[in-house]
């Protein structure tokens, strides 16, 4: 091993929502977790990501002061030169801010300079490993980071990359080149123009919570139409800019303006639209429906002109995607679907949770030059073995049996129609169940999908199931397949897949599907076959192992909890099945 192929490096996202840790070595990432998963609390807002860095180091085996640098995807420095505060003085003589505007712009000027980047690190690692030498503390801007993690851990030479989020530094929307390890910023958008602000508003207006309900207002636009007032009235807040390229927002229908009911948009939003906010508890209707319908097609269409500016003048026809709007599966696809696209590589690990990786990413290669492989698999989270496994049921007194063949047990369970608790590996990092931390179906039969909602995840009946398909069969039921493996695509369904499956085929005939790879030899693979020798259908419902309000189960423990508070029938840890009231499995005591 080289000098380079030891240097290890943390990269640390600390919110407010969804912080995370990384580790780096040898230019790859081992180990990536949400704190979340350890506190069982959803997004873990406000924490300090204090086990997730326990479990990372672990993984690296290595002390803290033994970390050859910690990583933040934000520009430190420009919080600190004066920079990021010319910039928000320009921002307040182009638009009246409001006092809560002014108060945030002044609490990212005080939480990410510098000195405050170390103080609150540096405080947390002594509270938790005493007096030792701290590693140096490196940072990354915010788009490059997102930029360099979807750009180098995908499958092309050279793509257009289109990183999106929120905001990050002074950025919200930046176009880049990639050729190689270079990355060139072709277009900048700036703050207050911002699509992930947009939609923020529009999903708290439709009575869900931002940066949580993004996905249902994404599952709620498919059951709309076009409505040519709701796109009128949508198209007053986000419109292309004067060049046709880009996009502009109004802010004052989001931040410069009375809030009344919400903080993401403000009282002239509500004017617009001429009737108050949904409720949460309150009924959708159709016309919420189509309201989300234009949301979505003018994010949509703001993304694609931004792509085939830059595909028409690159003459690059591969697209990466990264930062928080990428989890939009929906705009993912519609770029897919261009004529002028060959292929798109969207990041799962696009949102800022995922910048732990990408920063950590960006400084190891800034410091030995080497750069990821293609990403393949996020199974980088914890896993408990088949002892501790075991421990855990016999100290529980819970009964459990070890079948002969796992796959073919659990496929007739699930061709008999069983719920299954899938808990097998190393956790998934990210918001997507990918086979590690999954809920198991069959997908032949509609009713069985709604027994999913009823009696274990507690959603709204109109969101979409995806499924997790045999990669061989991408051909045979999508027009327009491709590498899916993260579930960052919405890709349409042929009509065989409606037939064979129509549990996972949503309403606007798309799938969001998780193409795994025929030729792994994983027990999710395994498993697959064998539901695909029993019924000729190599498909499953897959969904996350969680309940409506908690994070996806990371723990044996976890697992256990969720199976028996629902209506799963069979619980699978490792090669380990669980099963409620069969007295033929054996004894835990």
């Amino acid at each position: 091993m080289t000098s380079e192929d030891a240097r290890t490096y943390l990269g640390i996202a600390t919110g407010p929502v969804d912080p995370a840790v990384a580790v780096v070595r040898g230019g790859r990432v081992i180990a990536h977790v949400e704190e979340e998963r350890f506190v069982r609390d959803k997004h873990a807002i406000g924490r300090y990501p204090v086990r997730a860095l326990k479990y990372c180091l672990e993984v690296a085996e290595r002390r803290i002061d033994e970390i050859d640098a910690v990583a933040v995807g934000w520009n430190c420095a420009a919080y600190s030169d004066g920079r990021m505060r010319q910039f928000f003085e320009a921002l307040g003589e182009e638009w009246p801010l409001d006092a809560a505007t002014r108060e945030w712009q002044q609490g990212t000027l005080r939480r990410f300079n510098v000195t405050a980047t170390r103080t609150l690190h540096e405080r947390q690692w002594a509270r938790q490993y005493g007096d030792l030498d701290f590693p140096p503390i490196r940072s990354t801007p915010h788009h490059f980071t997102h930029a360099f993690q979807a750009a180098m851990e995908s499958p092309f030479e050279s793509a257009v990359v289109l990183t999106m989020d929120g905001s990050g530094d002074e950025h919200t929307t930046v176009l880049w080149r990639k050729n190689g390890a270079e990355l060139e910023p072709l277009r900048e958008i700036r703050i207050p123009h911002s699509l992930g602000w947009f939609y923020a508003a529009f999903t708290e207006y439709l009575g869900f919570t931002a940066y949580d309900g993004e996905y249902k207002v994404m599952g709620l636009a498919a059951h709309g139409g076009p409505d040519r007032s709701l796109r009128e009235a949508v198209s007053q807040v986000l419109m292309p800019a004067p060049d046709g390229v880009e996009y502009r927002l109004d802010p004052t229908f989001i931040h410069y303006g009375d809030h009344t009911y919400s903080d993401r948009h403000t009282d002239k939003l509500v004017k617009l639209l001429g009737t108050p906010p949904r409720l949460p508890d309150e009924d959708i209707t159709a016309w919420h429906m189509d309201l989300a319908f234009a949301v979505q097609q003018a994010l949509e269409d703001a993304a694609v002109r931004l792509v085939r500016w830059a595909v028409r003048t690159t003459g690059i026809r591969d697209v990466c995607l990264g930062g928080g709007v990428a989890l939009n599966v929906k705009m993912n696809s519609r770029i897919l679907e261009l004529s002028d696209v060959d292929d798109v590589f969207a990041h799962p690990l696009c949102a800022d949770s995922g910048a732990a990786a990408g920063a950590a990413l960006a400084v190891s290669y800034a410091e030995t030059g080497l750069l990821p492989p293609p990403l393949t698999s996020l199974a980088l989270g914890p896993q408990d073995g088949p002892a501790a496994v075991e421990a855990t049921l016999r100290s529980a007194g819970i009964s459990f049996e070890r079948p002969a063949s796992l796959a073919d047990t659990i496929a007739g369970e699930l061709a008999a129609g069983k719920l299954i608790g899938w808990c097998e590996g190393r956790m998934e990092a990210g918001p997507r169940a990918l086979g590690q931390r999954s809920i198991l179906a069959d997908p032949r039969d509609v009713a069985v999908r709604d027994r999913v909602n009823a009696v274990v995840k507690h959603r709204e009946l109109w969101r979409p199931f995806g499924p997790a398909m045999l990669s061989t069969a991408a051909d045979r039921y999508f027009d327009q397949p491709t590498d899916t493996r993260f579930m960052m695509m919405a890709l349409r369904a042929k009509e065989a897949l409606v037939h064979d499956a129509p549990a996972i085929v949503h309403s606007d005939g798309t799938s969001r599907v998780q193409l795994v790879p025929a030729e792994s030899d994983t027990p999710y693979a395994r498993l697959l076959h064998a539901f695909d020798a029993l019924t000729g259908v190599p498909v499953l419902l897959n969904t996350s192992f969680n309940v409506k309000g908690e994070p996806i189960v990371c723990s044996t423990e976890d697992a256990l909890r969720t199976f028996w508070s629902t209506g799963l029938d069979v619980l699978v840890l490792g090669d380990v099945v669980v099963r409620k009231g069969n007295p033929d499995q054996e004894g835990g005591a």
